[in-house]
């Protein structure tokens, strides 16, 4: 029997970016069978060409439910608080209140200014079923839109990024997913700890628009904070950005792991995470 797909999508004000995705998927040569778009109070006409565009290709998308889905929450401060894990939380139950008798044995999330390679899924799920450790994969290829060029970067091998992720069943259910900020970090942190191998494949591919565009790289140095980070990476890490060539956000970065110190604002309580976090380097070392 084959193996079952599922892949939520959260959007706001995307309209721009909606055709893309749209075809990114219906082109997929191995395509998720439940889609769930979800519409974070969008003002613009995002609903609208997701619909006109699946619309479009509704015979590609023959064997791929599509939900289509209303978010509302008070809060619209994505780089506040864990806005974006609540979404998440709420597209995951949206597949398990789906789910009959058959469970969805890979569960994905790609975010509305992803763009997949065509081979992008089959190739996920190919390495998840030549390796039964693996919990949590993605692309490790990123080319980020910089509006006048492309930025080619490569995501580190043992993380998996939240926007294109995707879990094996059994990882995401041990690990659960919570309410909390930097929850897509926090998850794979629990993965790592519980024996579970997270991983980004550089051969695989994907475009979006340049990281931290939407919120700057304060969020990052926030996030950092969050998570307890030790300052030493936080240093590492803006010294990577500095040398090439984006010394704007590695200013910023820190700047947000500072400020975000000295406010002493809330931090992740997780306690098998906060190990992780804090003992990254002795981890890498050891190969866990």
């Amino acid at each position: 029997m084959e193996s079952k797909l599922a892949i939520v999508t959260p959007a706001k004000n995307e309209a721009k970016n909606i055709s893309n995705l749209v075809k990114a998927m219906a082109g997929q040569s191995r395509k998720p069978d439940l889609w769930v778009f979800i519409n974070d109070g969008s003002t613009d006409d995002t609903v609208r060409v997701f619909e006109e565009e699946t619309q479009k290709f509704e015979k590609d998308f023959v064997d791929t439910e599509i939900l289509l889905v209303e978010y509302e929450d008070e809060d619209q401060s994505y780089a506040l608080g864990p806005k974006y894990s609540r979404i998440i939380k709420f597209g995951l139950n949206q597949i398990y209140q789906f789910e009959k008798e058959d469970r969805f044995d890979y569960i994905g999330i790609l975010d509305s200014d992803v763009v997949p390679e065509i081979a992008y899924y089959k190739t996920l799920l190919d390495k998840f079923q030549g390796d039964p450790k693996l919990g949590i994969a993605s692309a490790g290829k990123q080319k980020e839109d910089y509006g006048t060029e492309i930025i080619t970067s490569y995501v580190n091998k043992s993380f998996a990024p939240s926007g294109f992720r995707v879990w094996r069943r059994a990882c995401l259910d041990q690990t659960d997913y919570t309410i909390s900020v930097s929850q897509d970090s926090v998850s794979a942190a629990k993965a790592i700890m519980m024996g579970w191998k997270v991983q980004s494949f550089p051969k695989l591919e994907v475009s979006l628009r340049q990281r931290g565009a939407k919120f700057g790289y304060e969020y990052y140095g926030k996030s950092a904070y969050m998570r307890h980070v030790p300052y030493f990476y936080v240093l590492a890490g803006a010294a990577r950005m500095y040398l090439s060539g984006k010394k704007a956000d590695a200013r910023q970065y820190i700047n947000g792991y500072n400020d975000s110190a000295k406010q002493k604002i809330d931090r992740i309580e997780d306690p098998l995470a906060i190990k992780y976090f804090k003992n990254r380097f002795y981890y890498k070392i050891m190969g866990k």
